[in-house]
């Protein structure tokens, strides 16, 4: 059974269809997980009720449920991590610097144009050490440290990483402002609509990617 007392991590954990749903409504799974759905909906004018039975609609009309972060909180955590490395980490790294490149074409070419999204290049040039540094500590310190016989010393790197997960989400938030929530202007060129396309998708790897270390498995890592 899941009901509105449940929190967004819970939810987005447990049942394979509640991410997309809470995308769908803006609501912020990863980042703040750790608040009741109820207070979610609360907090952004949202009916709880209508969000759940969205998840719900959604689950039933799922024929073929695939793994989901359900199977991960089975599955070992060396698998988990793995996963981590290679869906997330490294293309999220090929990534970056072809947004900015894309980014500063757009305000170069289009400077002047209404909706062009001045700051974009410099708030993703500014955002990438940020990101490539945590990912650098998480490979090189918290994965070995939560892979190895002492995983329970890992309290204070994941804090410090729960920390950062913050940042990546207020970064996040500053790319929609920039961009008036992603909409494009009549007549976009070809390079503005890959921009566009690209940072949407930007957006939900990395709420997915920050989802699953914070609410699968950071939480499994301490429990031991």
């Amino acid at each position: 059974m899941i009901g509105t007392k449940q929190t967004l991590g819970e939810l987005a954990a447990t049942v394979p269809t509640a991410a997309k749903v809470f995308y769908r409504y803006g609501l912020d799974y990863c980042c703040g997980g750790r608040q009741s759905l109820a207070d979610a909906c609360e907090e952004s004018g949202l009916d709880a009720a209508e969000v759940l039975a969205a998840i719900r609609s959604d689950q039933a009309a799922l024929q073929a449920p695939g793994e989901g972060d359900a199977g991960w909180l089975a599955r070992p955590l060396a698998d988990l991590v793995q996963h981590i490395l290679e869906r997330y980490h490294a293309p999220l790294r090929e990534e970056l610097p072809r947004l900015v490149a894309l980014a500063r074409r757009v305000e170069q070419v289009h400077a002047g144009k209404p909706g062009c999204p001045v700051g974009l290049a410099e708030q993703l040039r500014g955002m990438r050490p940020f990101v490539e540094a945590h990912l650098l500590k998480e490979e090189q310190i918290l994965f070995p440290l939560i892979l190895s016989a002492h995983r329970r010393r890992a309290a204070m790197p994941i804090q410090v990483m729960l920390e950062e997960h913050d940042g990546h989400g207020a970064a996040l938030r500053r790319i929609r402002a920039l961009t008036g929530d992603l909409r494009l202007p009549e007549g976009a060129c070809a390079t503005w609509r890959e921009l566009y396309r690209a940072l949407g998708e930007l957006e939900v790897e990395l709420m997915e990617h920050i989802h699953l270390e914070n609410n699968v498995l950071f939480p499994r890592a301490l429990a031991g």
